[in-house]
């Protein structure tokens, strides 16, 4: 059985999330892209304006690993994000605008 050309490497939650995604993998040299891009239809669009659809990042199936590698090494979730931004407001030392 043949493998499928492309592959769902990632879901993002906003379109701006997955323009992050794909353009850290092609940085790498993969060519990642958003799949439903070019949709037209109504609803497609409709959803996507509204960032209330997940965005699926592609990548060719034979690049799939090294994409999974380079997302999980590079790219830092929302979660972490906040757990960062929590504890720096939490600690006395971190340096503070006025």
């Amino acid at each position: 059985m043949s493998q499928p050309i492309s592959r769902i490497i990632a879901v993002a939650s906003t379109p701006a999330q997955a323009k992050i995604y794909v353009a850290v993998l092609r940085s790498e040299g993969i060519p990642a892209f958003v799949d439903g891009d070019s949709a037209a239809d109504e609803f497609a669009m409709s959803q996507r304006m509204m960032n209330i659809s997940n965005v699926r990042v592609m990548v060719p199936t034979d690049a799939a690993k090294r994409a999974e590698e380079i997302l999980r090494s590079r790219v830092i979730s929302v979660e972490d994000l906040e757990r960062q931004a929590m504890a720096a407001a939490n600690d006395p030392e971190a340096e503070r605008e006025v």
